[in-house]
């Protein structure tokens, strides 16, 4: 079966376990149906991704319903820095297809009143390898960073909207700085 057609199956089944709602056992149930696209044959690409977050993180589109809708995409994080601490301003789930992950899960301490500034503290920190799979909520519970460990580290990333199609913060751990940005 091609690619294609291994996502769009992967897409139809998503939409049946969201139906009732996106809780954390549906994305649970998300990220057991994303490990078997994971070990799809020929999913990794032969050529160059798009850029993402301003380092060397790269991404390409699978799947997208709009930017309101489900998108489905791949990416590569590097081992030669970390992207920033980020937000995607939507629920999503991720997968490790090839290499391993250093994944971090940042909590939101302050009120989110001022656009500016955040007080952020480390959540949880994983070390991901194939198969497996991180899930989060609508923010404020969607900030992260990641980092391929030993070698470029290869994702699956499914999100509840077009992630790349709006604006997305950027926090500064060490001054808590905030910065707005589309995707880059």
């Amino acid at each position: 079966m091609s690619v294609q057609a291994e996502v769009a199956g992967f897409i139809a089944d998503v939409r049946v376990i969201l139906a009732p709602g996106v809780t954390e056992a549906a994305l649970r149930a998300v990220g057991d149906r994303m490990r078997v696209l994971a070990q799809t044959p020929d999913l990794l690409p032969d050529y160059e991704l798009g850029a993402l977050h301003g380092n060397t993180a790269s991404m390409m589109t699978l799947h997208s319903d709009g930017p309101e809708g489900l998108t489905l995409m791949l990416a590569q994080f590097p081992e030669t820095a970390p992207t920033p601490i980020h937000d995607h301003n939507s629920w999503g789930v991720a997968c490790v297809v090839s290499g391993r992950d250093r994944y971090q899960h940042f909590e939101r301490l302050d009120d989110a009143e001022h656009n500016d500034h955040a007080h952020l503290r480390l959540l949880y920190e994983r070390e991901l390898a194939p198969g497996d799979v991180v899930a989060w909520l609508d923010p404020p519970h969607d900030i992260h960073c990641q980092q391929g460990i030993g070698g470029a580290a290869w994702e699956l990333v499914l999100f509840g909207l077009d992630a790349t199609s709006r604006p997305r913060q950027y926090f500064d751990l060490a001054t808590g700085a905030v910065r707005s940005s589309m995707p880059q």
